[in-house]
């Protein structure tokens, strides 16, 4: 998929239920989910609508979910958890599709979410925690400009071995440097150009109308 696509995040609506439940219940997801993975379809769907409710009704959450869609349909979900508000901080989780998951799809879902925790939620800090085995999402976060700030020894159990825990951090500054570093390569990448491209569709599909 090229930049110029649309990757966008949006809230996710009771009719996007099924789609995340079904992910929610696939085994890629469940590797790299943190904790016990041995959850009824019944409590995944709870959840669910826990998240959903959540994100609905609360101004100044303690996290936040967002569906990344495309032109080409749902690709993943964000997570914003353990956000404080005083300290402007939050933990990252991003959850990509299979068949979505290239390099740049993935670059830019993480592009979106900084711009989403810095500009719309106004953040200082973002943190993301990444197992060791998850070299793409690992080397995505240092080829960003995240530091990694910690290193958590066989930290989780997956297929019989142990894995350490990679903890990552990137400032607001940091990021601004990434978006100033980019704008020029991939002008069509930022959110701005891509709404300016998204209404210019809608505009000539309506003259045709």
């Amino acid at each position: 998929m090229a930049f110029k696509k649309s990757v966008f995040l949006r809230r996710a609506d009771r009719e996007d239920l099924d789609t995340i439940v079904e992910w929610m219940e696939d085994t890629d997801f469940h590797h790299f989910l943190y904790g016990d993975p041995a959850r009824s379809p019944k409590q995944v769907r709870e959840q669910i609508v826990g998240m959903l409710g959540r994100t609905m009704s609360q101004t100044m959450p303690n996290a936040v979910y967002l569906l990344i869609d495309s032109e080409d349909g749902p690709m993943g979900i964000l997570s914003l958890q353990n956000i404080s508000w005083r300290n402007r901080s939050c933990s990252l989780d991003l959850y990509i599709r299979k068949e979505f998951r290239s390099k740049a799809v993935a670059a830019l879902a993480f592009f979106r979410a900084m711009e989403y925790a810095f500009d719309e939620l106004n953040l200082h800090r973002v943190a993301a925690y990444i197992y060791s085995f998850n070299s793409p999402s690992w080397r995505l976060m240092e080829f960003s400009g995240a530091k990694r700030e910690l290193v958590l020894k066989d930290h989780v159990a997956r297929d019989g071995k142990l894995y350490d825990l990679y903890a990552y951090g990137m400032l607001r500054d940091e990021f601004e440097q990434l978006r100033a570093k980019y704008a020029e390569k991939y002008p069509e990448a930022t959110l701005a150009a891509m709404l300016q491209a998204m209404n210019e569709k809608e505009q000539k599909a309506e003259s045709q109308t």
